[in-house]
């Protein structure tokens, strides 16, 4: 397909305070934002949004604010962080977010090293890590609590209310400052530091400005069809780019309105209750649908299992004829019209019943997940990209997919593969540097000899000859066996991912003689196993130990393994007693494993395998 830029003077609106103005006052009765308040769900204009993030615009300049001054958020995603988000930028002020899972000792290192002087927290529990901190915080000023909460004389600690109160207060004695802020805001300035999920060491911090966000998105909208009559939901972290892009700076160029689930825990059921047309997820978030769906089959009848089942047959029929460039013939078609109405349609609803299609990054996906989600009629739009490219390097587009594939690199993005099998990227949304971190940047930034830079994303993969690009690995993760064979553990963990019953899997084995793997379980879908084998047991620590449990999870890497070249195969597998931990540092804030920290931790384990 052709790309063509969203329909908006860029030029004029060169930066994202002057696109969020634009949508305030030229769609101000518009509903942008849907929130649960009450048990019901409450809209939100255009015009209540620009006038919150106003009012915390003057808020913190009534504080005494200047341009250029660090702001953290910690909070989970609901409407006041966008919000924040905007009055912060809007002033001239960088958004430093920190995820609302973080530890103590991992908020300090960011509020610390982002040189925050302000910082908005979610609620009491976000508060408590900021309190326990903040004598070693000593730039960090004030804290404003977003929850309906009131300080117990806590000096220098505010209710949100009361912060919006003095930006009212500030706001009537200098009325046209915020906007002009607004209209003074450049395309190169900073609007943002955002921090890497840390799976090799300390997060480091990307400085976006709104040229580099600008670049990002300003396709995405051909690219996925999407529009101003579009429902997303909003549910991912905010303090990732991923979800910030799409939930947040894209609908400045789009104007269509999102929904904020309630929690991480309630968006399956606030995905029902909404009936988005559009939703975005890590692929951990389709494991679990995945598996879901699955776990609901095997619960079925008879009859229902076997409705299902050629219900899918018929579905993958009808995409395998399209893939070949046919079209499918009446016959195939009336049995199609069968299978939607039985099954099909069924699990539609599972995702509110109007989903028009779903956008999967942020990690690789398994191959097998994707065609189950043709196969039922759900289109799913891979993409591509890293914290330190705005969030986007290509994406696949209506019509144009190839599963396996990440798409094709959107426009003005120009990329090269190295010798080693590298990707590296060269586009407007590259970012300049890191945060105080010129070691990193002069890794991740290299000449091109033409006065400009190559980011290397340290991702190995290739471009096939129609321009899709293909991801095999990251490049410190690649195992070399002692057999001299390079494998990619990433495809063999989303491979076992698949299973409902294994919630993480870390293949180890470099330098080793053959793979192994450490798996954890499903506690949700290992406690319904158990309770059909009628196991008896105290915890999930005890229910890992069970004979039963250990001969399932050997059945399925047997099983799994047929799908494996030979020395891609797992041989042993051990299963840990609880679930991998954040707290423990073992899991990024966006999932992912640490296999350094996991290597360590477990290396007893992992090393009896090979004795």
């Amino acid at each position: 397909m052709e790309w063509y830029q969203v329909n908006i003077d860029l030029n004029k609106y060169n930066t994202i305070p002057k696109l969020f103005w634009r949508q305030v006052n030229k769609f101000p009765d518009k509903t942008t934002i849907w929130k649960k308040q009450d048990g019901l769900w409450k809209a939100l204009t255009w015009q209540q949004y620009g006038k919150f993030s106003q009012d915390i615009g003057n808020g913190l300049l009534a504080s005494g604010v200047k341009k250029g001054d660090k702001i953290s958020i910690l909070s989970q995603t609901r409407p006041e962080w966008v919000m924040c988000d905007m009055g912060i930028i809007c002033i001239g002020c960088v958004t430093a977010p920190i995820y609302h899972s973080n530890t103590n000792d991992q908020v300090f290192y960011i509020a610390n090293q982002s040189d925050s002087i302000f910082a908005f927290v979610e609620d009491q529990e976000q508060l408590d890590k900021m309190l326990a901190i903040w004598d070693r915080l000593p730039n960090i000023k004030k804290i404003v609590v977003l929850d309906r909460y009131h300080p117990p004389n806590l000096p220098n600690v505010y209710s949100l209310d009361q912060f919006l109160e003095l930006g009212r207060e500030y706001g009537e004695k200098n009325p046209n400052q915020f906007e002009e802020l607004i209209d003074t805001s450049q395309p190169d300035e900073v609007i943002s530091l955002t921090y890497t999920s840390g799976t090799t060491g300390n997060p480091k911090a990307a400085i976006f400005t709104s040229r580099n966000i600008i670049a990002s998105s300003k396709h995405l909208p051909d690219a996925t069809g999407l529009n101003s009559e579009d429902l997303y939901v909003s549910y991912l972290p905010l303090a990732h780019i991923a979800e910030r892009l799409i939930g947040h700076f894209l609908r400045f160029l789009v104007g269509n309105p999102t929904v904020f689930a309630e929690s991480m825990e309630d968006m399956p059921q606030n995905i029902r209750q909404t009936g988005p047309t559009v939703v975005f997820g890590t692929p951990r978030v389709w494991e679990k649908f995945y598996s879901r769906i699955l776990t609901g089959i095997d619960d079925a009848t008879w009859i229902q299992q076997k409705i299902y089942h050629w219900a899918i047959h018929i579905g993958k029929t009808i995409c395998e004829v399209k893939e070949a460039g046919g079209s499918p013939g009446l016959w195939l078609q009336m049995k199609a019209v069968i299978a939607k109405f039985f099954i099909l349609d069924k699990i539609k609803d599972i995702f509110g019943g109007r989903i028009r299609y779903m956008l999967t990054g942020a990690a690789p996906i398994s191959k097998e997940i994707l065609h189950f989600f043709y196969w039922v009629g759900l289109q799913v739009f891979e993409g591509y990209g890293m914290t330190e490219t705005s969030g986007i390097i290509s994406i696949q587009t209506e019509g144009e997919v190839k599963i396996g594939s990440v798409g094709r690199a959107t426009p003005g993005t120009e990329l090269k593969i190295m010798a080693d099998g590298e990707i590296c990227v060269r586009g407007e949304q590259n970012i300049k540097s890191y945060y105080k971190n010129e070691q990193a940047t002069e890794e991740l930034l290299k000449p091109d000899g033409e006065g400009g830079y190559w980011l290397h994303t340290g991702d190995v993969g290739y471009v096939d000859e129609d321009g899709y690009l293909f991801i095999t690995d990251r490049k410190k993760d690649i195992i070399i066996t002692a057999g001299g064979k390079n494998v990619a553990p990433q495809n063999i963990e989303n491979l076992m991912k698949t299973s409902p019953y294994i919630s993480q899997a870390m293949v180890y084995g470099d330098r080793k003689p053959y793979l192994t793997m450490l798996v954890t379980l499903d506690e949700d879908e290992i406690t319904k196993f158990a309770r059909d084998q009628k196991l008896l047991y105290k915890d999930l620590s005890d229910l890992s130990k069970k004979e039963e449990v250990i001969e399932l999870m050997n059945t399925i890497m047997k099983e799994k393994n047929k799908e494996l070249a030979s020395y891609e195969s797992i041989k042993k597998i051990r299963i840990l007693e609880e679930d991998l931990d954040q707290d423990k540092d073992e899991l990024t804030p966006t999932l992912k494993v640490k296999r350094k920290v996991v290597t360590e931790h477990y290396n007893e384990l992992l090393e009896g395998m090979y004795s």
